[in-house]
């Protein structure tokens, strides 16, 4: 129903063929809360990671009913086509706020870094950078040579934030879950989401 819709408008998620899965599927299920719509781009080794790591088929085009998400969740949550440059956060006159790509692949790095629009998710990275809005990466990848080294560089030049997909053990993570929760709260944190998924620094 409209009266209950979040208040952010929109977000861009891609979700590339770095393996890392599973941190896409949980931060969709986070993020229908508090936008209108949330865009999907996928790369078609991202669905293919997605099948292998997560057991998880996503949709060709269309909403997605995501596994711990509610129907009315899910509604908001949209997969386009990678290929289809209709889509509407591929044109700067409608630009969202924000974009999120993770897992983050180096070649999608790479693509990014030196503006080379192969697929709809990179041309959405481009168009996100060029009308200066928020674009937040989490790199899957090691050990990282100079050539991923210098294009992380470029990129975190051009004002875009990288959070590695690298997690911390110093608030007493040991389970899975709290693997994975440390990295999404960096993500949540950078998007200003007001959510505590992993315990803060020295927080009792």
């Amino acid at each position: 129903m409209t009266d209950h819709l979040p208040s952010r408008p929109s977000i861009t998620v891609g979700i590339s063929g770095g393996s890392g899965a599973v941190y896409a599927v949980r931060l969709l299920e986070i993020l229908p809360r508090y936008y209108q719509r949330v865009n999907i781009v996928m790369s078609n080794a991202a669905r293919q990671v997605l099948a292998q790591e997560v057991e998880v088929t996503a949709p060709a085009e269309g909403t997605w009913q995501l596994p711990n998400a509610t129907p009315e969740e899910s509604e908001r949550v949209v997969v386009w086509n990678n290929q289809n440059y209709n889509a509407p956060f591929a044109s700067g006159s409608n630009c969202p706020q924000q974009m999120v790509i993770l897992p983050c692949s180096m070649s999608t790095v790479a693509s990014i870094a030196h503006g080379i629009d192969q697929n709809l998710m990179h041309h959405a990275a481009g168009v996100i950078l060029k009308e200066k809005k928020q674009l937040i990466l989490v790199p899957r990848e090691t050990p990282l040579s100079a050539i991923h080294l210098r294009n992380m560089l470029t990129l975190a030049e051009l004002g875009v934030t990288l959070i590695p997909a690298m997690p911390g053990f110093y608030s007493g993570q040991s389970t899975f879950d709290d693997l994975i929760n440390f990295v999404l709260q960096k993500v949540l944190n950078q998007l200003n989401i007001d959510l505590k998924l992993s315990k803060q620094w020295k927080e009792e």
